[in-house]
């Protein structure tokens, strides 16, 4: 299997961190916004890969029903301006709280 970012490790760019990088489910299907255009353009999701998949090592006690660690990093693309990025999925980094105490998201 070729790993899309030439293997390298996979950074969202200042475009999609910070809280720039928002999106919304219409059923049960997440969808994200280009954090460059206008009006809710939705980008494309090309590639994803699991860097991790594995046993529940981290933050046992604030996950007591978390049946394993994960990270997922998707590859996005917007058709309209070709923004292309990165961004991740996982249940290790914020393990719960409220948005407002996290550190740099804005207007949160």
């Amino acid at each position: 299997m070729k790993l899309f970012n030439d293997g390298k490790p996979f950074h969202g760019s200042a475009a999609v961190s910070g809280g720039k990088l928002t999106g919304t489910t219409d059923t049960d299907y997440f969808y994200f916004f280009c954090p460059k255009c206008a009006d809710t353009q939705m980008l494309q999701i090309l590639n994803y890969i699991m860097t991790k998949d594995g046993p529940v090592e981290k933050y046992k006690e604030q996950r007591p029903k978390a049946r394993r660690d994960f990270l997922i990093a998707f590859e996005l693309w917007c058709p309209t301006c070709e923004l292309h990025d990165f961004v991740k999925l996982s249940n290790t980094g914020w393990v719960g709280g409220k948005l407002k105490d996290t550190i740099g998201l804005p207007n949160a």
